[in-house]
């Protein structure tokens, strides 16, 4: 399963039409089963608790394929997918992203999630998901190459009417050539795709009126996700939270 591939929609260019839905969908289950073979093959080495904490995000995951195809389906005769926004607290997604990559990751690979409060966001719940999963995913699959990456840090901001998620990892950063290109469909990616997740995610956050771009740093890549905001709930005691292979909590 973690060998899935699906290499004719790897080239496959972002047109209009339901034949673009159904390879946007088709991409982000594929990472997703991907995900879901990593975790099946970490349980064929593990028993105990451990093993049941990644079954449950194996279950988890595959629950969210099954949805995911699902839509597909549902999408696939329809020349414009419908927009289904609403509020939602988007740190809630982080950390539920965050709790089923985490078992993929390779030892000494830290996720951390930081923000105060709630973070209320005006978008579709599943685009996001979407958008920041494969985000999540790449930095993973990096570490998991070998590329030198211990921590991805995400950090939700809140700036007048607008949410800003800043993911961003200690990487050696992304070359001039890959940057120029980076939300084309037929540009290289990192992961050795043909970018087509950086392509479907900014696609995906402009059609919820966000903004996915690549932004400046000093060291490794960070990418910022900006949605529009809504009234905040109260404040969460979870304010800052610490996902490497376990969940802390202040």
């Amino acid at each position: 399963m973690s060998q899935l591939t699906l290499a004719s929609l790897n080239h496959a260019p972002l047109s209009q039409g339901s034949a673009q839905v159904s390879a946007q969908w088709a991409h982000d289950i594929r990472n997703a089963l991907a995900t879901v073979g990593l975790h099946l093959e970490t349980l064929e080495r593990l028993s105990g608790s451990r093993g049941r904490e990644i079954a449950l995000a194996a279950h988890a995951l595959m629950s969210r394929a099954a949805t995911m195809c699902n839509e597909a389906m549902t999408q696939s005769g329809q020349s414009d997918a419908p927009i289904r926004r609403r509020g939602f607290d988007i740190v809630k997604t982080i950390v539920q992203i965050a709790n089923l990559l985490r078992p993929t990751a390779p030892d000494g690979f830290e996720i951390r999630v930081a923000g105060s409060g709630s973070f209320i966001v005006l978008a579709d719940p599943q685009d996001v998901f979407r958008i920041l999963f494969n985000l999540v995913h790449n930095a993973i699959t990096l570490a998991r190459q070998g590329i030198r990456i211990t921590h991805l840090t995400l950090l939700v901001e809140r700036a007048g009417t607008s949410v800003t998620v800043r993911i961003a990892d200690d990487g050696p950063g992304l070359p001039k050539a890959v940057r120029t290109n980076l939300f084309r469909a037929t540009a290289l990616s990192t992961t050795g795709s043909h970018g087509l997740g950086l392509a479907i995610a900014r696609e995906l956050a402009e059609r919820n009126g966000g903004v996915l771009r690549l932004a400046d740093s000093a060291r490794g890549a960070t990418f910022t996700l900006e949605l529009t905001g809504l009234a905040t709930m109260p404040a969460e005691s979870g304010a800052m939270r610490s996902l490497g292979k376990r969940v802390v909590q202040h």
